[in-house]
């Protein structure tokens, strides 16, 4: 193990660096998503955390986001990746075919593996967390399941950076209970105070700091865990070197120098705050005008430190107005505030478009035209287009190589597999992906019809290889291997093709090679000569 002094240093420095991000956090779980906070912050008093929710736009919009994810990047019982070989690998035909057909066979254990785990409801839980910028997924082997699966709040995680802006650590400091702690690991060192705690006070909380560490020398995550402040006393309770990361920890769009995300639900958070504030007011207009604001004549002198604006208060004033004035009066309060709704209206469209949230007007709004949906689709896909790239690097390669990993280790793959888009690649088949799949499958067809519409089938021939145009059209869409002819079944097709074309030639040549020696004079004079 390293220094255990210099372990703890790193990880209160990525705390202490990622402290601004988690304040923004704050923020969001009071406005947008309320039920999110961690188990570490639990609810003090009369604390209520819905209580500055006044509009639901922002949550139904976080809520929205985190399905729209897992559907079109990592989409439930689907399989959303194909193993390919890469452009540096120097094999062609047939045994090219063999590799490729092997990989398929791998890549459906790994979604296989998928299936089975817990993978669909800790994705989903994760891309909740990504609405604000930054998820966590850690990831472990387990002998049930293979891998298990567990979305861990960001608000308790701290990541690190290298200097290129890579994420080379990443830690998590959780309470658990002292009864917990044993059963964490398969091999936890427990010190004697640990072991004298938990059987004491089993119910007792201890913070435990888990981190994951990226070692340059030898290429390997090193993870380890230890009794916060107790370390260097009592030693790490497990510690192991690994060669994959356990964590995903993707960032929806990130700032140069910022380790932490930034997501739709932080960049619309003070449009949230507003359309809070403006619909509070609205509801407390309307109050008013319920329930109004009332004068009660009393002998005392009106104390405006002491009075309470709500609506239905009763304002204790010496006089009410006229010669004696009434005994009760209504206040008037001004402010109309049928202005309100035009105001709500436009934030609540503001705030949708910029927390990606491309639900279709009501149908008791204006009609909208199927250019303007057409044009608010295409919108929303630029929008995803660079944050989609990430989440590729970020989310599918390292959670594939991750379960490639564990399957090794299990000795349920034969040998060990490194994507390194280079020999071996990960090749994404999510809905996102297959829109651009899709595209290029019908350039090809436009540009095959725009030939044979010009030039005919015999310039179609001699433009295009029409025996691989169509190879690689399946695989564009995602047919199988397996329903692709190689090339040696190919060969042999063609080679039965031709027999059956010779075959077929055969008796018309005889006929008219009969034909002709019946129709030849010279042949006809000579055959009496020849037979006698």
């Amino acid at each position: 193990m390293a220094d255990p002094e210099a372990i703890e240093k790193r990880s209160s420095r990525a705390y202490e660096k990622c402290r601004p991000a988690k304040e923004m956090l704050d923020e969001l779980y009071d406005y947008v998503l309320p039920y999110r906070k961690p188990a570490t912050q639990p609810v003090h008093g009369s604390e209520k955390r819905v209580e500055k929710i006044y509009d639901a736009t922002a949550t139904k919009a976080a809520f929205r986001f985190a399905g729209r994810m897992q559907q079109d990047v990592t989409p439930s019982f689907q399989k959303f990746f194909e193993l390919k070989t890469g452009p540096y690998l120097e094999k062609t035909g047939d045994e090219k075919k063999e590799i490729e057909e092997q990989l398929e066979t791998v890549s459906k254990k790994i979604a296989a593996v998928l299936e089975g785990a817990n993978f669909a409801v800790a994705s989903g839980e994760m891309y909740l967390d990504l609405f604000g910028g930054t998820a966590a997924l850690l990831m472990l082997p387990d002998k049930q399941d293979i891998v298990s699966f567990t979305a861990v709040p960001v608000a308790e995680i701290a990541l690190s950076e290298d200097g290129r802006g890579k994420v080379n650590a990443v830690y998590w400091e959780k309470q658990f209970d002292a009864s917990d702690v044993e059963g964490l690991w398969p091999e936890t060192k427990m010190s004697p105070e640990l072991k004298k705690l938990v059987e004491d006070s089993p119910a007792e909380p201890v913070t435990i700091v888990q981190a994951s560490e990226f070692n340059r020398t030898t290429g390997q995550w090193n993870f380890t865990a230890w009794r916060k402040g107790k370390l260097k006393d009592e030693g790490p309770l497990y510690e192991i070197a690994e060669k994959t990361c356990p964590w995903l920890t993707p960032r929806f769009y990130k700032v140069p120098g910022e380790p932490m995300g930034r997501g739709p639900g932080s960049m619309g958070l003070p449009t949230a705050k507003t359309l809070n504030k403006v619909t509070e007011l609205t509801l407390k207009a309307a109050a008013f005008a319920i329930l109004g604001l009332w004068m009660v004549k009393n002998d005392r002198v009106f104390n405006p430190k002491t009075a309470r604006m709500v609506p239905g208060a009763m304002w204790k004033v010496a006089s009410t107005g006229g010669t004696m004035g009434a005994s009760i009066a209504k206040l008037e309060v001004p402010g109309r505030f049928d202005i309100s709704n035009i105001i709500l209206q436009d934030l609540r469209e503001a705030l949708k478009q910029m927390m990606l949230d491309d639900t279709l007007p009501p149908d008791s709004g204006a009609v909208r035209s199927a250019t303007e949906i057409v044009e608010r689709m295409k919108r929303l896909s630029a929008d995803l287009s660079g944050a989609y790239a990430r989440l590729v690097l970020e989310i599918i390669r390292p959670l594939i190589q991750r379960v490639i990993d564990i399957l090794d280790r299990f000795k349920l793959i034969e040998s060990p597999l490194t994507i390194d888009q280079l020999l071996f690649k990960v090749e994404v088949t999510s809905p996102i992906a297959k829109m651009q799949q899709a595209q290029d499958v019908s350039s090809l067809v436009e540009w095959l019809q725009m030939i044979l519409s010009l030039g005919g089938p015999q310039m179609m021939m001699m433009s295009a290889k029409i025996e691989d145009i169509f190879g690689d059209m399946g695989r564009k869409l995602g047919i199988s291997e397996k329903y692709i002819r190689s090339e040696a079944d190919k060969k042999k097709i063609q080679q039965m093709v031709a027999a059956l074309i010779a075959q077929a030639q055969q008796p018309a040549q005889a006929a008219a090679g009969l034909g002709a020696g019946a129709g030849d004079p010279s042949q006809q004079q000579s055959a009496p000569a020849m037979a006698g």
